[in-house]
Formats: C-alpha cells, sequence, structure tokens
C-alpha cells in the first residue's frame, strides 16, 4: 500500500514540472512575440526602389543637364590696332591728367598707341551694336560679344565708318575703321585709339584681357 502511494505522488511531481514547463515555454514565445512586434513597428520602411530587369540593381540616376546660362563664356580679345602699345591706362578710382582739358578725370579705358590712319580692328566675333559721334572721345563702334561683353573703338575718322551698319556681324580682325584724331578731350596726345571694355554693362580694365599689349617705353 505505501509503495502505491509513493508511485502516486511520483506521477503527480512529474506532471506539476511538465506543467510547468511547458506554462514557462509559452510565456517565453508570448515575450518573444511581444518584443519582435514592438521592433518591427520602431524600424522604418525601406523604400521601394525600381530595379533594373537585366541586372537586379537599382537603375542609374541620369546627371542634371547644364544650364546654358551657368557656362562661363571665355572670350580671347586680340590686339585692335597694331603696335599696340599702352598709352594712357585705365584708372576708375584715381583720376588721371588730361594734356588736352588740363584737367583731372577718371579714365574708363586705354589708350592704345599706334599710327595716325592705322586701321581698326574687332577685337573678337560680335555684332556691331553702336556707331556715334561721343562728345569726349569721337567717332566711335561698338561690338557686343558672347557672354555681355562689349569692346568700344574711339578716336576714329568719320570717313572709314560709312560702310558699317548696326547690326552688322564682324569676325575677330575684321577691320573696322581707321585711327583719327577726333577725341576732342585727348587731341593733345600721341596718336591712338581709345579701347572700352564692358561685361554686363561694368567697365573692365582691358589689359586683363587683351593679348600682346605693351608697356610704353
Amino acid at each position: 500500500m505505501e509503495k502505491k502511494k509513493n508511485t502516486v505522488s511520483s506521477q503527480t511531481v512529474t506532471r506539476i514540472v511538465y506543467g510547468a514547463v511547458i506554462a514557462i515555454l509559452c510565456i517565453t514565445a508570448i515575450v518573444v512575440g511581444i518584443v519582435a512586434a514592438a521592433n518591427k513597428r520602431n524600424t522604418p520602411d525601406e523604400p521601394n526602389l525600381p530595379i533594373d530587369g537585366e541586372n537586379g540593381n537599382p537603375p542609374e540616376e541620369n546627371p542634371p543637364e547644364e544650364n546654358p546660362s551657368d557656362t562661363k563664356t571665355e572670350l580671347s580679345f586680340a590686339l585692335p590696332v597694331s603696335g599696340g602699345v599702352l598709352g594712357t591706362e585705365y584708372d576708375e578710382d584715381t583720376p588721371v591728367f588730361s594734356n588736352t582739358l588740363g584737367e583731372w578725370r577718371l579714365h574708363l579705358g586705354i589708350d592704345i598707341l599706334t599710327d595716325e590712319e592705322a586701321p581698326v580692328f574687332a577685337a573678337e566675333d560680335g555684332v556691331i551694336t553702336g556707331i556715334y559721334k561721343d562728345a569726349r572721345f569721337g567717332y566711335t563702334v561698338e561690338i557686343t560679344h558672347a557672354g555681355e561683353h562689349k569692346t568700344v573703338y574711339s578716336n576714329l575718322k568719320n570717313e572709314t565708318l560709312v560702310s558699317l551698319e548696326v547690326g552688322d556681324e564682324v569676325a575677330k580682325g575684321d577691320r573696322i575703321g581707321t585711327v583719327g584724331d577726333s577725341a576732342i578731350s585727348e587731341i593733345a596726345d600721341e596718336p591712338h585709339l581709345h579701347f572700352e571694355l564692358f561685361v554686363g554693362g561694368v567697365p573692365k580694365n582691358p589689359t586683363d584681357y587683351l593679348r600682346g599689349l605693351k608697356e610704353n617705353g
């Protein structure tokens, strides 16, 4: 009888142990499920990328197209007259003394010394946008070039301008006039071409753009 009681007790203990193990496994599974669900909620979704049908890789993005207006225009200006010796220099800050007027004035261009009646050439390809007589610098031709550049040729002879018209296209080296003495404000100076250069309407020092200009002396 005693032996039967011990057997029953042993079976009861075994059931309890099995029950406890199963309960622990269930609790563990529930905890793992809760943790996995929480991690999934906190993980950002990856974007769906289009797939290249051949190799399974995302398609390459095309580089942005270059805006032509962002491209800097580089021009190479040639000397507009033979000789190419620098006379009166450019100065936008300090007035330059005028031998003709006997006074100090800003000189927003340069004087290129040469022979009187020397031919004057376009310094770069462009379109003639002005032919007139300036009150100070005499007969003048303006040429507009790419990149908002403009060159101005003054102190010309009037009779050399009759073959030109506003709107004419000219190439670098085309003859556009002859050096004269029509610049009233510079008539006491040596024969020269008064030459100015603008970029976007702002005067620039032509010596920074011209190739082959020589220092006087």
